[in-house]
């Protein structure tokens, strides 16, 4: 068989797979990434092996399909920018900032301290701490939408953290992946001119690692600061003479082509992961006015082949058969991505004036890993810093997070806090909800809009939220609340 029709069968199976099994987790309200992550498990080296049935021999078509996958990488980290919402980034206080950094801070020197611990090379160890520290965006945002607390305190707190420290994970992640890089071997202008200076200035040979950090530094900020104001000052007119062309999908075409330049800019000029610069073009176009010109398109063609086939990926590269003898490595970084997350952000809220209950909260929502968990455990596969057994752990990892993050977060809102009470938040059930929307009887509402009987026994106000959010239907007849 070609390895045309190779990867054609590949796709026949993986893609309606991933589709089946994402629905049938959301039908049971588990994240629908998992279903991706599981099917990649079950048709991975540790059961049905599909990537080595002798229908796919020769690897071509293996290879394409690994390509494919890191292009629905780029496509996961811009459409996460797309979605970031500029406004709670901005409105991100202190506090919120604080979770975020101490939610960096603790996963990473525990996770490399306890891999360093079980006989993993410092490299290896470091690598793994950094993969820790990034929390979930959408799962913690879907989390809070399912329990009705996106417009809580602890909510807002969690969003902002979330994807303050995910901008944090990343930036340490990609000078993880810069400053492990081989001598000779490393791509970069940052190690070009680390190297450079290396061989002309005698004090810089002395203190190579000082000289590449700095300069990684250096490129790293150059390319933020450029890319960023680059993008803010030409995405706009760029976007409006591409709205000119007629041919078909010109406008997302086009962007795609400008998703790479930023990806490849991304590793050449700064230094850091591809993902990196599809994620900050993705943030920049938050904020356009012609966001909607090619989010539609792009979230087909993204969740519809390439990111599916990402996920799907790193199920299929994940052998939980490596695992075996290494159940103690598992437990104890399961531990400390929990006890990083729960222990680190609740203590940052703590000292930022949330009493425990609230803080714990806080914790908890921050402890799930996703996208930017399985993304760096790709990275760190592909340049041979984790093994078989690394990666097992680290889709283990995430995999359990994500299921446990709904769980507590649940469970900890059931839990009465003395904030809450002493704010009139203490009934947490639907009846409460509505009357925090308004805390007027509804005959005073009634008499005061002029509205007759009848017609205010059927009024009804419907909010409507994103896509597999609940909604809202409030009826002033009777102050009920229906979820559906």
């Amino acid at each position: 068989m070609s390895s045309a029709l190779q990867l054609a069968l590949l796709l026949a199976i993986l893609i309606p797979a991933c589709k089946l099994a994402g629905s049938l987790c959301a039908r049971f309200g588990i994240p629908p990434i998992l279903g991706e992550l599981l099917v990649g498990v079950g048709l991975g080296p540790g059961a049905a092996n599909l990537l080595h049935w002798r229908v796919f021999g020769g690897g071509e078509a293996t290879g394409a399909l690994m390509l494919l996958a890191q292009i629905g990488a780029y496509l996961l980290m811009f459409i996460a920018g797309v979605e970031t919402d500029i406004d709670r980034m901005k409105e991100a206080s202190v506090p919120a900032f604080v979770v975020a950094l101490s939610g960096v801070i603790w996963p990473f020197f525990l996770g490399a301290g306890v891999g360093h611990m079980l006989g993993l090379s410092w490299k290896t160890a470091c690598f793994m701490g950094g993969a820790l520290t990034a929390t979930s965006v959408s799962i913690s945002a879907r989390t809070l939408m399912d329990a009705g607390r996106m417009a809580s305190s602890e909510g807002t707190i969690i969003l902002g953290a979330a994807v303050i420290d995910d901008v944090m994970g990343l930036f340490v992640l990609a000078l993880l992946a810069a400053s492990t890089a081989v001598k000779g071997e490393a791509f970069g202008l940052a190690p070009m001119a680390s190297e450079w200076l290396q061989r002309r200035i005698a004090p810089a040979a002395s203190h190579p690692l000082v000289i590449q950090m700095t300069m990684l530094s250096v490129c790293v900020a150059v390319f933020f600061v450029a890319g960023y104001a680059a993008a803010k000052k030409w995405l706009d007119p760029l976007i409006l003479q591409l709205r000119k062309l007629t041919a078909t999908e010109a406008v997302p075409a086009c962007v795609l082509g400008l998703i790479m330049v930023y990806a490849i800019s991304a590793e050449w000029l700064g230094s850091v992961a591809g993902i990196t610069g599809a994620y900050l073009l993705g943030y920049v176009f938050a904020g356009s006015k012609y966001k909607e010109d090619v989010e539609r398109s792009f979230y087909a063609m993204g969740h519809g082949l390439l990111i599916p086939l990402f996920f799907v990926s790193i199920g299929l590269s994940s052998d939980y058969r490596a695992l075996s003898g290494h159940w103690t490595l598992m437990l104890l970084v399961l531990l400390v991505a929990v006890i990083g997350k729960v222990v680190g952000c609740g203590m940052a809220a703590l000292a930022s004036g949330m009493d425990w209950v609230r803080s714990l909260r806080i914790g908890c929502g921050m402890m799930s890993r996703g996208e930017v968990g399985l993304i760096v455990t790709a990275m760190g596969a592909s340049t041979a810093i984790f093994g078989r057994t690394e990666v097992a752990v680290m889709v283990t990892v995430v995999l359990l997070t994500t299921l446990l993050t709904p769980l507590a977060l649940r469970a900890t809102f059931g839990l009465h806090s003395p904030q809450d009470i002493a704010e009139g938040l203490e009934d947490t059930g639907a009846a409460s909800k509505v009357r925090a929307i308004d805390e007027r009887p509804p005959l005073a509402r009634s008499a005061e809009s002029g509205e007759s009987e009848s017609h205010r026994e059927h009024s009804s106000f419907m909010s409507a939220t994103p896509q597999d959010a609940s909604i809202v239907t409030l009826r002033a007849g009777d102050a009920t609340s229906d979820f559906k």
